[in-house]
């Protein structure tokens, strides 16, 4: 197996929300490897069922496996791990190249040492667990990693409107800052994610999209939280800003969401979805992306969500939020949820619709769009 080059450093970002412990780990380790995708010819010799159809399902069950083993938390305590291990699936177009697909992982430790012990166990463990249809190649040198983590987009620009985070939707009731809020959910299909990768290879300026996610779990406060705001909006009453039918629907989609929220044996992430570049990126990625990852319809018996919004920094952050992203940081914005946390974390079914690794189609693949191959390994 070969050794990925690691960049340790002291480093800490004191603003994220720190695990119990946390602050004593004082190293952060970053690496990163290109993800390698098979033509269709190849990938096709993969398939243990009958035909390419039950290969497509046979991929997306193995990419749903290793996004549940990131999940990790404290036994004894039912706290987040204070390492901070996290994972990110960045897709970086430099035009006049292929779409280079590419995982970031993170782990923080409390000496240099430990730190590159865990940051090479970290590594060996995504090797052993990355779904096998794909060819997973690290980066060998500080060259590399900047190439494959995208380091050069993420740099610093005057552009205010090169950076850009997609959320889900939070929105009040009726109209008033100070309503009941609602918030809305990741889901896609199982080829939605076709138009970004294609959208994407084809942008005519350099751009990075970032999916970050890391584990963690919902305090008590929050619960107690979700079940107080639940029950405040099943008493709000119709009024001059929302009819009985329109404010029905919003209490029947609350009390879905809190379900899935208060369900005990549900695994929860920190999911963060960034688009950056060097120049001003076009509203067209933003409703592309937002349009595949909250996806009206999933199927006939299934219900339309509250959507997607799109939040830029506040002027003076940009640089804060590319560094943030370059180190695999959480970015709180804020939000008018009854715990604001929770605005920035997903449940696994969540994970699974929002991070998808590209395919290739039979024959001759996807309009103007091919993948880079990685280096030998």
């Amino acid at each position: 197996m070969n050794t990925p080059w690691i960049e340790v450093k002291e480093y800490q970002e004191r603003e994220s929300p720190a695990a119990p412990g946390f602050r004593e780990y004082f190293w952060q380790a970053v690496f990163a490897c290109q993800v390698g995708i098979m033509p269709f010819k190849e990938w096709v010799k993969l398939k243990w069922g009958f035909n390419a159809s039950a290969l497509f399902e046979e991929t997306l069950d193995r990419q749903r496996i290793f996004l549940e083993s990131q999940f990790r938390k404290r036994l004894e305590s039912g706290q987040e791990e204070p390492d901070h291990r996290t994972l990110a699936f960045r897709f970086i177009c430099r035009p006049g190249e292929n779409l280079l697909v590419s995982i970031v992982g993170k782990i923080h430790a409390r000496t240099r040492e430990e730190c590159l012990e865990k940051a090479l166990a970290y590594y060996r463990e995504l090797s052993a667990t990355f779904p096998y249809d794909y060819k997973l190649v690290p980066a060998r040198d500080e060259d590399e990693f900047m190439r494959i983590s995208g380091d050069d987009i993420l740099a610093s620009s005057e552009n205010e409107a090169a950076l850009a985070q997609i959320k889900r939707a939070e929105l009040p009731i009726y109209l008033n800052r100070y309503a009941p809020t609602i918030q809305g959910l990741w889901r896609s299909g199982a080829r939605a994610h076709e138009q970004v990768w294609r959208a994407m290879g084809n942008s005519p300026t350099p751009l990075l999209l970032n999916i970050v996610m890391r584990g963690t779990v919902l305090q008590p406060l929050e619960r107690e939280h979700l079940l107080k705001y639940d029950n405040e909006i099943s008493n709000v009453k119709p009024n001059e800003f929302v009819d009985e039918k329109t404010l029905g629907a919003f209490k029947q989609w609350n009390k879905t969401y809190t379900e899935r929220r208060l369900n005990p044996w549900a695994k929860f992430f920190y999911l963060q979805i960034h688009f950056v570049s060097a120049c001003r990126i076009e509203d067209t990625f933003f409703r592309i992306a937002g349009t595949t990852l909250a996806l009206s319809q999933d199927g006939k018996d299934s219900k339309s969500l509250p959507g997607y919004q799109v939040v830029f920094p506040r002027s003076g952050d940009e640089l804060s939020w590319r560094r943030k992203l370059r180190n695999l940081d959480l970015i709180f914005f804020g939000s008018y949820l009854p715990a604001p946390r929770l605005s920035e974390i997903a449940d696994l079914d969540e994970v699974v619709a929002a991070m998808r690794l590209p395919y290739s189609p039979p024959e001759d693949g996807f309009p103007n769009l091919s993948f880079a191959a990685p280096g030998t390994e």
